[in-house]
């Protein structure tokens, strides 16, 4: 390309990107960021049109410098070691050897020099029966680069995506992450649990609101938060936390047929546990169940079996029970977080901003009269949880269908009995009438024996025969 070329600085539509930019190369119509591109970093293909297309589209947006995305060989990684399964996919802990590139932002300028932060450690999540894998299989990274090509939120505390890569032998799909020092919030609670004072537990629920708040904007519902999806490393200033595992997230104004149900169960709102849609409103119901855990150490119903009775009482209204203390709003917050009618809810700008008052007010009195994390053996992590409490995100829509089932023919039997005492109450009334148009005819004392005789039979007829049992229902129920 000649000088006078480059002075003159042509903008024509690029044969690669079918975009008008700054061209490279008249002859050949090529835009500078198509040949970086094409020619400097030539990209690995994995074969899949679906992916390649994708990873390309990514690439070749010059507005953002994170985001972009890229298809790399399974034999750049090592030291390969597995850490968990969840319900859709196995994860990895894996040594990226030539690691992502880190000046994206200078991939449209004339002379690119790529760098790389080599000998990364990352996470790699490899999804279940992946192998031909379509555009919703992509859907985790659609929504990332959803969220880090907008310019109009921070995305500072949502997780990191850097491309793809795929399992030689099974050939599923892997997504390759971030790797988080500092583990989940599961593990954070349970070894530093007593270490860790109110303003810091109020920081990082800060960092996971704002992450909420940025996806939100982009009406985006997560759909499966829970503690197992937030994620810590180390900072300057101490652990930073991050809202991550976008799998099943979608876009609020999204029409779907999907009635399939997913998730953990003591996170899910009570309409979803009713088979209503995913609103902005689960969400924000899911976040009050992290402050509670948060407060206690303890996952929610950690010591209960997650079946169809635990959808049925938290339908009806159960939550957690609050066993300890907390900074001033934080409990009321909480409590407006997991409401029944999900219009009662806050908005992810409201949690935003409420917790973010709460913690400077706790800061402001750290030095001064901190409030104090209370030992109990109500609070606090424990060993073990229930036998049958799953925290593996799962598919619960049969589980729903027969719990509304279920419930449904109990109210219909509720209804029935309470008929059946208002014939009682009726029968007993008729009575009492009859007895008071035979007063003329008995003496007083004849009539007081009679009302005697009605009111004892009557109360025997509704005494419980178990009285501890009947005294113990209406204790759990309070």
């Amino acid at each position: 390309m000649s000088l006078s070329q480059l002075e003159q600085a042509v903008y024509r539509k690029c044969k690669e990107c079918n975009k008008t930019r700054r061209i490279f190369d008249v002859e050949y119509q090529i835009c500078f960021l198509c040949y970086n591109l094409k020619i400097i970093l030539k990209p690995e293909q994995s074969g899949n049109k679906v992916i390649d297309n994708f990873i390309r589209y990514t690439q070749i947006n010059k507005a953002i410098t994170k985001g972009k995305m890229e298809f790399v060989p399974y034999d750049q990684f090592k030291n390969i070691e597995f850490i968990a399964e969840g319900g859709f996919s196995k994860v990895y802990k894996a040594t990226w050897v030539n690691g992502p590139i880190n000046n994206w932002g200078e991939v449209n300028q004339n002379s690119w020099k790529i760098t790389r932060d080599r000998n990364l450690t990352v996470v790699l999540k490899k999804l279940n029966n992946s192998k031909n894998i379509t555009s919703k299989e992509l859907n985790e990274l659609q929504i990332f680069y959803q969220i880090y090509s907008d310019k109009k939120i921070g995305h500072g505390n949502i997780a990191e995506y850097f491309g793809i890569t795929q399992d030689p032998i099974t050939k599923d799909i892997m997504i390759i992450m971030t790797y988080y020092s500092e583990g989940d919030l599961i593990g954070y609670l349970n070894n530093k649990f007593y270490n860790i004072n109110w303003s810091e537990k109020l920081l990082h629920l800060f960092f996971i609101a704002r992450g909420l708040y940025d996806i939100h904007k982009l009406d985006i519902i997560h759909r499966d938060l829970h503690s197992g999806n937030i994620f810590f490393r180390k900072g300057s200033d101490g652990e930073i936390s991050f809202l991550g595992d976008l799998g099943i997230s979608k876009s609020a104004t999204e029409s779907t047929n999907d009635n399939e149900n997913y998730g953990i169960i003591p996170y899910m709102a009570p309409e979803i546990l009713q088979g209503q849609k995913y609103t902005k409103a689960s969400d924000i119901y899911s976040f009050g169940m992290i402050m509670w855990e948060s407060m206690t150490g303890r996952r929610p119903f950690w010591d209960q079996n997650h079946d169809i009775e635990l959808i049925i009482d938290i339908y009806d209204g159960l939550r957690p029970q609050i066993v300890t203390n907390a900074p001033d709003g934080y409990i009321e917050l909480m409590k407006e977080c997991w409401h029944s009618d999900p219009n009662k809810r806050p908005t992810a700008k409201d949690v935003y901003y409420k917790i973010n008052k709460i913690y400077d007010e706790e800061k402001a009195r750290t030095n001064n009269n901190p409030t104090k994390i209370i030992k109990s053996s109500d609070i606090g992590p424990v060993t073990t949880n229930h036998s049958g409490a799953i925290y593996k995100s799962r598919l619960i829509s049969g589980m729903i269908n027969s719990a509304m089932s279920i419930r449904s023919s109990r109210s219909v039997s509720e209804t029935d009995k309470r008929k059946f005492a208002n014939l009682i109450n009726d029968d007993n009334d008729q009575s009492i009438k009859t007895k008071k148009l035979r007063e003329n005819e008995f003496n007083d004392y004849l009539t007081n024996e009679i009302e005697l005789d009605i009111n004892v039979d009557y109360n025997k007829l509704h005494e419980p025969q178990n009285k501890g049992y009947v005294t113990k229902e209406l204790e759990f129920d309070i």
